[in-house]
């Protein structure tokens, strides 16, 4: 299980590579909180989930920041397009001040996360996780578009998948922060085969799950093709290709009538047949090839 930070190009290949549309906003690369603080990036143990709280904050997010917390805000900014724009590579003003209690949890990869509890101590969460700031209003009636959605998931399966964690490292900022945060929140247009449903953690954990299932080019409410099914060889049918013989499953119900085996004990006695009427016919053969030896022509 990898914990160093994701170099700028590791970035840009994971999310392609998941499908992701994503865009570099000008000087992301170098654009960090590592050298104001002093404090190193990583190693990082969680990727964190956040909703912007208005429209339009990618500037903010990237570069501008607010008051008291400079930018960059996030790594990720997850445009209601589905674009995600790359902020920073490093130290991020994201996370604030973790509960080691539902931090642990998340570090550890456990099924289950308390409620914060900041009786229980805190922890630095800027220097241990990754943070995407999505696009949304965060006033619980804010639809997030399908397409959003998806990417949403794709991001964070894209940095799972990198690492080798499972989706009990993906966490949101209302289930780590001791200032009582509330995102993300509000309705999701669909997923999938699903219809509208509420953003929760658990759900959003249980898609990028799913999405690590499969390779990273798969897309949700696709199958992969089915495997051919082998026509049944005819009784008589002794043009058998390995294929007609490994794959026929016979008509029976029981195991002894349905495997390959059963299927060439049967062609057995066809095949022993055969051998008889040969060495018959090459018995008349040969006899007859005596007589007309044996015939003296007549002239």
């Amino acid at each position: 299980m990898s914990t160093t930070p994701l170099t700028p190009d590791q970035w840009l290949r994971i999310l392609r590579a998941e499908g992701v549309r994503v865009e570099e906003y000008p000087g992301w690369r170098t654009r960090e909180r590592d050298a104001a603080t002093g404090k190193a990036f990583g190693p990082v143990r969680m990727f964190l989930n956040h909703h912007t709280a208005g429209r339009n904050a990618k500037d903010v997010v990237a570069k501008n920041g607010v008051a008291g917390l400079p930018a960059p805000l996030a790594h990720v900014y997850l445009a209601r397009s589905g674009v995600a724009t790359m902020c920073s590579a490093g130290r991020a003003n994201h996370a604030g001040a973790m509960a080691v209690n539902a931090y642990a949890s998340f570090r550890d990869e456990k099924s289950t996360h308390p409620a914060p509890s900041k009786a229980s101590g805190t922890v630095d969460g800027n220097d241990v996780s990754y943070g995407v700031e999505t696009e949304n209003e965060g006033d619980g009636k804010d639809v997030y578009p399908r397409k959003q959605y998806d990417a949403w998931v794709r991001i964070n399966a894209a940095v799972c998948r990198f690492h080798g964690w499972t989706a009990d490292s993906v966490g949101c900022h209302k289930e780590t922060s001791v200032e009582g945060k509330v995102d993300p929140r509000g309705p999701v247009e669909g997923y999938g085969s699903r219809g509208r449903f509420e953003f929760t953690p658990k759900q959003f954990r249980a898609d990028v799950a799913e999405r690590l299932k499969h390779p990273a080019t798969w897309s949700p409410g696709t199958t992969a093709p089915a495997k051919p099914t082998p026509t049944p060889p005819k009784e008589d049918d002794m043009a058998l290709t390995p294929y007609d013989v490994w794959a026929y499953k016979g008509r029976g119900t029981k195991l002894d009538e349905r495997d390959a085996y059963a299927y060439l004990r049967n062609t057995e006695a066809k095949v022993t047949e055969l051998t008889e009427q040969v060495a018959e016919l090459t018995a008349t053969v040969a006899q007859l090839a005596e007589q007309l030896a044996n015939t003296t022509p007549q002239g």
